[in-house]
């Protein structure tokens, strides 16, 4: 039975979300927001896409959530830019057709729209964090592809967006000198992320300044300055709708 006296708030995502192989936002929340009355739930898989999440829609609904934060998409995006991993995925996870924005547009407005039926949340849909830290870079203009449709979405179906990218890319573009570090698609540097964090206990922003990344650890996740921008822009849309 939900506890009326509790703000549910369900963060729902991939591995950015679970917070295992990045910096845990969601814990960060809790720990700035539990004496307000509200309560964390983390939904977050790691590697799921957009279509992962729309199956597993029954299981946030039974929480009966005050709020629902979406932020999925990193692993749709990296998909497109490697066939390799994108074989592997659609192999492992079963999907139905080959990673594409239309196909993320699709699973997102699916998302959307089965939580609105099926709940009285509040919905934020957040836009997907950089890739890697040069901003001119391929990977980093997919992504702004791709949060032009949940801008479009969110708009769409009256939800909120919640621009995380937006304000990462002008903290970059302020304190860079250069371009920053590239999304390296190969893996290589995700592994050496997860060697140092679970076999020498290094924190990810060690990880990250060995990186010599700002925000992201190994391209992809979070270090603490990073997830700060998640949990700030989270923190900021649940207290302006309490």
């Amino acid at each position: 039975m939900k506890n009326v006296n509790k703000h549910i708030v369900v963060c729902l995502g991939a591995s950015m979300v679970r917070g295992q192989v990045s910096y845990n936002f969601v814990n960060l929340l809790d720990q700035r927001m539990t004496e307000d009355g509200f309560q964390f739930i983390n939904a977050g898989v790691a590697g799921d896409q957009a279509y992962n999440v729309s199956l597993r829609l029954d299981s946030v609904i039974d929480y009966q959530p005050d709020f629902v934060i979406i932020l999925v998409g990193t692993n749709d995006v990296t998909a497109t830019l490697s066939p390799t991993l994108a074989r592997i995925s659609r192999l492992t996870r079963r999907f139905p057709q080959p990673p594409s924005a239309k196909f993320y547009q699709y699973n997102m407005l699916r998302i959307v729209k089965t939580l609105k039926e099926k709940t009285s949340a509040k919905i934020a849909l957040i836009s997907l964090p950089v890739l890697g830290e040069d901003l001119e870079s391929i990977p980093n203009q997919r992504i702004k592809e791709y949060n032009a449709l949940l801008k479009e979405i969110a708009d769409g179906e009256q939800v909120s967006y919640l621009p995380v990218y937006e304000l990462q890319e002008e903290y970059l573009g302020k304190v860079q000198q250069g371009s920053g570090r590239p999304y390296e698609s190969g893996g290589m540097l995700s592994i050496k992320a997860l060697a140092r964090h679970y076999l020498l206990r290094q924190s990810f922003d060690e990880i990250s300044r060995k990186h010599h990344f700002l925000l992201v650890t190994e391209g992809i996740h979070m270090n603490s300055r990073g997830a700060t921008f998640i949990a700030d822009e989270i923190e900021s849309f649940l207290r302006s709708h309490v």
